[in-house]
């Protein structure tokens, strides 16, 4: 009876076992062909609110009207957007890491400052818009209490299609942080193939609004190939300032339109990514530069993906202006997140990071900051090369750059106070 019993016990425990390593296993995407799920999520909510269709109809004339009274892309102070990211997973693989999440970060501020290297192609280089944005992770709660901008939710919900069950807690999600205040980004496992969804910027703002991307395409760092760069992401926040794909979703009629007249006519979206350099055509576009398959709404892999262009830029910062639905979320940095970004300002009093560019050594002076903090250093693509944690038993903490490359990267300094991330160049 005994010996019986002890097999019992092996026998339903391996039988555990077994069932997480298959939950963790039947969670991972096999077919890696991109796919957006918001047009699809757009006819859902059109489907079933009868004045989306109209709300769609105010948010264009209200761009085409901004960018009628704005016709050249003006330099303007850069706007700071406030991000919580919210992750639901049912196993261990979906549970990404907090390093992944600041990659993702990393990502965001390359591309949407037009600071991603990759190939124009035939194009010329004025077709890549620095579009005057920078993300950072929330320092504040909606109540006011302090946050690092991530929030985890273990679920039962295996996963998640483009119904928004995600973004409730009531369905295995987590809720909406207020939408004027945060972008808000959901990270879990997405059925159907899908990459990511969005939704876009309606007046106000919807309870659901913000973006969902499939945890295998989020980050760099053990992100799955071929969108393993972060653009995923990319693509689907363009979403949530009102871009749409760049071929124009009309089957390849060559009549549809993704409302810039900078982007050339295309039949259908890009996959893969062709040589560096290379010129494609299709059937809307036979000849000269051919289709801009480097764009980030079309569907080519991360590692072609390189620019929004300035009719582009136009429309996401008609999001942003006076009467625009995101107006209220680029004032919200100033309580939310402040100081984070791209600037040269440190709000964590007592830290300064010098030599600006530099050379073999970074030096990061924390005489006059008592607390712990974390450093640590991506390159352009999001990846992290170097990171040091400090309880500060010296003022003076150096980063060895003796074996990085030319190029721009960016120092994250983390404290239970806030984070601030810099811009440094490497020039050897």
């Amino acid at each position: 009876m005994k010996k019986t019993l002890t097999l019992m016990v092996a026998f339903l425990m391996l039988s555990f076992y077994s069932g997480i390593a298959q939950n963790q296993n039947n969670d991972q995407q096999t077919d890696v062909k991109r796919k957006c799920g918001t047009m699809e999520h757009i006819a859902e909510l059109k489907a079933s609110n009868p004045s989306y269709e109209l709300q769609l109809q105010q948010l264009e004339e209200f761009t085409q009207n901004w960018i009628k009274n704005n016709p050249e892309e003006a330099t303007k102070t850069v706007i700071t957007v406030p991000v919580v990211v919210h992750i639901v997973y049912s196993s261990v693989s979906q549970n990404i890491s907090d390093a992944r999440v600041a990659e993702q970060i990393a990502v965001l501020n390359r591309d949407y400052a037009g600071l991603n290297t990759h190939s124009m192609g035939a194009f010329a280089t004025t077709l890549k818009s620095n579009t005057e944005l920078q993300f950072c992770l929330a320092t504040k709660t909606n109540t006011g209490a302090a946050t690092n901008g991530i929030e985890r939710k273990l679920t039962t919900t295996t996963g998640f299609s483009t119904n928004n069950n995600i973004k409730h807690a009531s369905s295995g999600g987590l809720d909406q942080w207020n939408a004027n205040k945060y972008m808000n980004i959901w990270v879990g496992n997405l059925t159907g193939g899908l990459c990511g969804y969005a939704e876009f910027p309606t007046n106000p703002l919807s309870t659901t609004y913000g973006v969902v991307i499939h945890y295998q395409y989020f980050g760099v760092t053990g992100a799955t190939a071929p969108y393993n760069q972060g653009g995923t992401t990319t693509h689907e926040i363009g979403h949530c300032f009102n871009l749409y794909h760049i071929w124009g979703d009309d089957g390849g009629a060559c009549t549809g339109s993704d409302l810039c007249g900078d982007t050339p006519n295309q039949a259908g979206e890009n996959y893969t990514c062709p040589a560096t350099g290379a010129t494609v055509t299709d059937a809307c576009t036979t000849s000269g530069n051919g289709v801009m398959y480097m764009n980030f709404m079309d569907y080519s892999d991360d590692a072609c993906y390189t620019n929004f262009t300035p009719n582009q830029k136009s429309r996401i910062q008609a999001c942003f202006a006076t009467g625009g639905a995101l107006n209220t979320l680029s004032t919200s940095s100033a309580t939310n997140c402040s100081g984070v970004g791209f600037t040269e300002v440190d709000l964590l009093n007592g830290i300064e990071v010098f030599p600006n560019p530099a050379n073999d050594i970074l030096n990061i002076d924390l005489s006059s900051f008592s607390r712990e903090v974390k450093i640590s250093v991506y390159n352009s693509i999001g990846s992290l090369v170097s990171s040091v944690d400090s309880k500060n038993t010296s003022s003076l903490v150096q980063i060895d750059l003796s074996t990085f490359k030319s190029g721009i990267y960016y120092v994250n300094i983390l404290s239970d106070k806030g984070n601030v991330t810099k811009r440094i160049s490497v020039i050897k």
